[in-house]
């Protein structure tokens, strides 16, 4: 039983697994493709490097800016804890404020986050 199941998956398995005639001419064929792909990337980065930079931001200045958005968001939570204690230890009726400003703490991570991801992350 099992060398019958054998010589039925082996010609399956062979069929699966080689490349078909098509598959091997664009192997063949893809290095000259992918360098005409890579070639216009890098006109088309060219292209993008002298429109922009102007733009760009040194580094020194990138970490600057996301210095003084951590002490913003730093700032943020400690508010919203204090509100929030307030709230459960004081009993005062600070939840508007908490509210307020768990939103902006919120918002201003993700933007921390998303800016140091696009300015940080080794490409």
């Amino acid at each position: 039983m099992r060398i019958r199941l054998l010589s039925f998956l082996l010609p399956m398995l062979l069929v699966v697994a080689l490349p078909t005639p098509s598959e091997a001419a664009a192997k063949q064929s893809a290095p000259s493709s992918m360098e005409q792909d890579l070639g216009a990337m890098q006109d088309f980065n060219k292209l993008h490097d002298d429109v922009s930079g102007l733009l760009k931001v040194k580094k020194k200045k990138q970490h600057k800016i996301l210095f003084f958005m951590g002490i913003g968001l730093l700032v943020g939570l400690l508010l919203t804890a204090g509100f929030g204690l307030a709230m459960v230890l004081g009993g005062k009726q600070v939840f508007l404020w908490h509210m307020l400003f768990a939103g902006v703490t919120i918002t201003l991570a993700i933007a921390h986050a998303v800016t140091s991801m696009i300015w940080f992350y080794p490409f």
